[in-house]
């Protein structure tokens, strides 16, 4: 990526990971669409309940990974095949130890977390089940995570996609058949997507234990190579507590979900998963452009080429504004069309459009919070925009929250919460990007 023309290889690489997280939701939404319209919405619940806690696991981890990414695409934008190597197996080590960790620790502690998320009784049971699940497939979701990580610093975006395709049909089968077949409702659901899960972690270990170049993993060679360690950490546990902190904060707007849910005698947290998977479509483009701007800029400033890397970033921008005001337009004209895929349930629809009537409009200021951030990940500088979005997204909303609605508790103050913290992280970032200094790379060539 650091020869040719931005505009075309920022392209060429984000829509295969587009296409690759678009899967990846959508086999995750058709988990909501299957339960909402085959079970009941009560299960549509359950499902929705459990899915704040699983951002939380989802974001540290991908934040971790992307320390190894931006670390890999450096060494490999500097053609250092040695720490190339070492990163590689430190990192594949290190996603191994965490996902067994994590699958001990989330399966017995599920009802405890569900219990503090404030689940309603009559989704809890169900919830916990799906939670249960969804961590014993964890060693599976964070090795494939990282191998397509490792994939994609290199530039190669296209074979962690046609692992999803594979992994996507069979999950979207799995559903159908555990489901309407042997009608095991939300734990159905739950095994087909691990199952999807081990088969995506085989494919892609299978394929780096045999590419010809710096990035081919060795099994026998796995280790914790201690300096490596330490800058993945230095790069990547900012962005995983990040990650982690922001979906705390979204669990506890859970809560407030949940607390509507009671007033307004159900319906509510229905709706919030409805449009929370709606307005996750909506967000894939910026997602991907932040993946592709973090990998252009971290091979550009390994190979010292800073005036490219800025221009990757003024053309990630002028890509992601467009496409975001285009997708947030076309949810809010379509009004409950779009949310009837979730379930055709008259009332949750309604709700469902209140909280996008809100939502949607402010989806472009996320390319500030999240396509920058990237950009400066890939120049080892994450320190300033996590604070940023922390204090927003967390501190800022609970407050906001906390006080708003004491008076008004409704859907629109409880939504409203999301664009104004979005806005404020938008300004703190750009200001800082604008300031930041990339000279250093250019003196080390």
């Amino acid at each position: 990526m650091t020869q040719g023309k931005i505009w075309k290889q920022l392209t060429a690489f984000a829509l295969p990971l587009l296409l690759g997280l678009l899967l990846q939701l959508a086999y995750n939404a058709f988990d909501a669409i299957v339960v909402g319209n085959f079970v009941s919405s009560d299960a549509l619940g359950s499902v929705g309940a459990s899915g704040p806690l699983i951002n939380i696991i989802v974001s540290f981890f991908m934040g971790m990974s992307s320390g190894s990414s931006v670390l890999i695409s450096q060494y490999y934008g500097a053609r250092d095949a040695k720490e190339l190597r070492n990163t590689v197996h430190t990192s594949m080590l290190l996603s191994i130890i965490l996902g067994a960790v994590l699958a001990v620790v989330g399966f017995f502690l599920a009802p405890a977390i569900m219990n503090l998320l404030k689940t309603p009784e009559d989704i809890f049971n169900d919830a916990v089940t799906y939670l249960r699940i969804f961590f014993i497939g964890m060693p599976a979701l964070t090795v494939y995570n990282m191998g397509a990580a490792i994939l994609t610093a290199t530039g190669d975006s296209k074979r962690p996609l046609y692992f999803l395709i594979l992994s996507s049909v069979i999950n979207i089968a799995g559903n159908l058949i555990f489901v309407l077949v042997f009608h095991m409702g939300v734990a159905g659901v739950a095994w087909s997507t691990i199952l999807s899960e081990i088969i995506c972690a085989a494919l892609v270990v299978l394929l780096l234990s045999r590419v010809p170049t710096g990035i081919r993993l060795n099994l026998k060679r796995l280790r914790i190579h201690k300096h490596i360690l330490k800058r993945v950490l230095r790069l990547g546990l900012p962005s995983g507590i990040q990650g982690t902190i922001v979906s705390v904060s979204n669990a506890v707007v859970q809560g407030y979900i949940n607390g509507l849910d009671v007033l307004l005698n159900g319906g509510v947290v229905a709706a919030y998963t409805s449009t929370s998977r709606l307005d996750a479509f909506i967000t894939l483009p910026i997602q991907a452009m932040t993946m592709a701007v973090s990998t252009f800029v971290g091979q550009n400033l390994g190979a010292g080429q800073v005036k490219r890397a800025r221009s990757g970033v003024k053309v990630a921008m002028c890509l992601g504004i467009p496409c975001s005001a285009v997708l947030s337009a076309a949810v809010l004209l379509s009004g409950s069309f779009a949310l009837r895929m979730f379930s055709g349930d008259e009332m949750v629809l309604n709700y469902g459009v209140e909280f996008m009537r809100v939502l949607a409009p402010g989806h472009f200021i996320l390319n500030f919070c999240q396509i920058l951030p990237g950009a400066l990940r890939g120049a080892n500088d994450v320190n300033l925009s996590t604070f940023a979005s922390v204090g927003s997204f967390v501190v800022l909303r609970q407050i906001y929250l906390f006080f708003v609605t004491k008076s008004n508790n409704s859907i629109f103050t409880v939504a409203l919460g999301y664009p104004i913290t979005w806005f404020i992280a938008a300004v703190i970032i750009t200001v800082y990007y604008m300031r930041s200094n990339w000279s250093k790379f250019e003196r080390s060539v």
